[in-house]
């Protein structure tokens, strides 16, 4: 009978795997949604939308049969992250207790926002030790909340809010944004797209008017000192450490803006034309020769690096190397280098590569293979992955850092019980040393 499950590998001192332990897997293991067996998904999921990870926590946006969409999170909520009910049920619980996707509650209504009846989860970001959840409603505007640690102004909700345990869900106020001239009554607010990297945020919304004209924008919060959120700039005219509410970003156009992620002191645009728009520090090169591209079809960002998805088929990185996550081979011993192909053991071709994932400091790549070794052409849909290792993120069995892109899944027949299949892949993340599969068994 077909079934779908979630499997995880990496780093798990609180649970984030949710593998019902604690401790790191070097493998992929079967993640556990409270109340169903090991690899089971709760009777009512037809697929896994999403998955969000923080530096211990890990959230899931699920959909049901019937379309609609439910928040599931797991590992460390102890700064609200994963907010206040998830916090009231495993407070004294042990640690394996948190090794388990739980239900998250949404509020019944928001300060500043009011009721949520008719409310859905539409996106989920989640940062080092907080996390965003995008609502929508049918007739009215989207709404973004925010929970867990404000060190650096990460819940975007302004400098009052306490710096370190925050139970609450807060609401970001994001209806500011447009200038005065476009302080039109009855503008509708879209989230277009919400993107975290460990300490900043960038959200595009637009502001849709009666009339049927709308307005396009970039905004963020979060660290600022590297320009990762623009020209931030402070009273002595010296870049701001920090900004605790959204702020607009500059950008030319920005409904031409398709893609957009963070690094961890930069970030960077991918518009509809191919190129790129980067902002922030290029101290490790995360930035060096990107603004030159064409021809790029998906972009991704580890903490210190930046990865692109060309028209040819080829994966470019530029940025840090310090755990050979350019993907140029061990015997590579630049600490960061500048924009080059990522070395497979074969040659891509247009279309080849459907998703290119980031996680911290390691990369995971879909990509779509043809077995010629039978009369009929068949296309095997694999992962590759290559980078940093130290928790067994790649799952790989090991710890060591991997060079260059391996297969890692399908995993070798003799790891696959026997009777058993091993999963067709249907989607991955990767997060903070860790990564998350998808599967789909016939």
């Amino acid at each position: 009978m077909p079934s779908i499950s979630l499997l995880a590998a990496g780093s798990n001192a609180r649970g984030q795997l949710a593998t019902g332990d604690t401790e790191d897997a070097h493998q992929f293991r079967p993640c556990i949604f409270i109340g169903n067996s090991a690899g089971v998904l709760p009777n009512r999921i037809a697929a896994v939308e999403q998955i969000a990870c923080g530096s211990n926590h890990t959230l899931a946006l699920l959909r049901t049969d019937d379309g609609k969409t439910e928040l599931w999170g797991c590992g460390d909520g102890s700064k609200g992250q994963l907010g206040p009910s998830y916090g009231a049920h495993t407070h004294k619980a042990s640690d394996d207790a948190r090794a388990v996707f739980r239900p998250l509650d949404l509020p019944s209504e928001l300060a500043g926002v009011g009721p949520l009846d008719g409310f859905t989860v539409r996106l989920i970001a989640v940062g080092w030790e907080t996390s965003y959840v995008a609502l929508s409603h049918p007739d009215r505007g989207d709404v973004l909340f925010s929970m867990g640690a404000n060190d650096f102004g990460n819940l975007g909700v302004g400098a009052h809010t306490s710096p370190r345990s925050n139970p609450s869900v807060h609401a970001v106020d994001l209806s500011n944004l447009r200038p005065s001239d476009e302080a039109r009554p009855g503008a509708i607010l879209k989230i277009l797209s919400l993107s975290a990297g460990p300490h900043h945020t960038v959200v595009r919304v637009s502001f849709a008017f009666p009339d049927g004209s709308s307005r396009t924008f970039l905004a963020g919060w979060g660290t600022s000192r590297h320009g990762q959120l623009g020209p931030i700039l402070n009273e002595a005219n010296r870049p701001n450490p920090s900004t605790s509410s959204p702020h607009p970003i500059p950008a030319d156009d920005p409904d031409d803006i398709m893609a957009i992620s963070l690094g961890n002191q930069h970030t960077v645009c991918l518009r509809s034309s191919g190129h790129l728009y980067a902002l922030g520090s290029t101290r490790k090169e995360q930035l060096s020769g990107i603004e030159a591209l064409a021809g790029v079809k998906q972009i991704d960002c580890t903490w210190n690096g930046t990865y692109a998805l060309l028209d040819s088929g080829e994966v470019v990185a530029t940025g840090s190397n310090t755990h050979c996550q350019l993907g140029r081979g061990a015997g590579t011993h630049e600490r960061h280098g500048g924009l080059a192909p990522v070395q497979f053991p074969f040659a891509l071709c247009p279309g080849q590569v459907s998703h290119l994932i980031c996680g911290s400091e390691h990369v995971l790549c879909i990509i779509d293979r043809s077995d010629t070794s039978e009369s009929d052409a068949h296309i095997t849909r694999e992962v590759w992955g290559w980078g940093w290792n130290e928790h067994g993120n790649l799952g790989t069995g090991g710890t060591d850092d991997v060079g260059v892109p391996v297969k890692i899944w399908p995993p070798p027949p003799s790891v696959v019980p026997a009777g058993e299949s091993a999963g067709d892949i249907v989607h991955a993340w990767a997060g903070c040393g860790t990564s998350f599969l998808f599967v789909h068994r016939h």
